[in-house]
């Protein structure tokens, strides 16, 4: 999703510079290659993993049920349930067990 996005902002790129002589135009593609600049940056440290919201939620369980059993988590593996629980609630569900 996110290299097709990519695609997308770079086709944009191309077709405003072939009307670069528009002042609006101009504007435009110095937007579309500071939105791509961005999204390189951010695809340079981020790691994306696809996962649904089903089985987001079940690895969110497993590991709330894991760090129950062994009173805590590895700081590794409690990244990862903090970042779950941030995904899905910015996707709108309660991350609540």
């Amino acid at each position: 999703m996110l290299k097709d996005y990519r695609d997308w902002l770079e086709s944009e790129l191309k077709l405003l510079g072939n009307a670069s002589h528009h002042a609006y135009s101009f504007g435009q593609a110095n937007m579309a290659k500071r939105a791509l600049e961005r999204l390189d940056a951010e695809l340079a440290r981020t790691l994306y993993v696809p996962l649904d919201r089903a089985e987001s939620r079940r690895v969110l369980t497993a590991l709330e049920a894991l760090g129950q059993q062994a009173t805590s988590l590895p700081p590794e593996l409690e990244t990862l349930r903090e970042a779950l629980k941030a995904a899905l609630v910015e996707a709108g569900e309660s991350s609540d067990l």
